[in-house]
């Protein structure tokens, strides 16, 4: 296995970055709206979610496995 290296960020000035993205105009983005935002969030919340209850069969899976017995989960 490989050990670990440093990480070495090089990073471009902001003013000569900006520049040559954009040719020299600066670019704002509008605010997400209301609609956006909520759509984001329900998506993050259902991920996780699966992701949780995933874990959680994966996690009582092992302990059976293994001949423990899994605490009964508190509603």
């Amino acid at each position: 296995m490989r050990a670990n290296r440093p990480i070495r960020l090089i990073r471009k000035p902001k003013a000569e970055a900006n520049t040559e993205l954009f040719g020299g105009a600066t670019v704002t983005r509008p605010q997400p709206s209301e609609r956006e935002i909520k759509t984001a969030v329900s998506r993050w919340v259902r991920d996780h979610r699966q992701r949780s209850e995933e874990f959680r069969r994966t996690f009582a899976t092992l302990w059976q496995g293994a001949e423990f017995q899994y605490p009964p989960v508190k509603s």
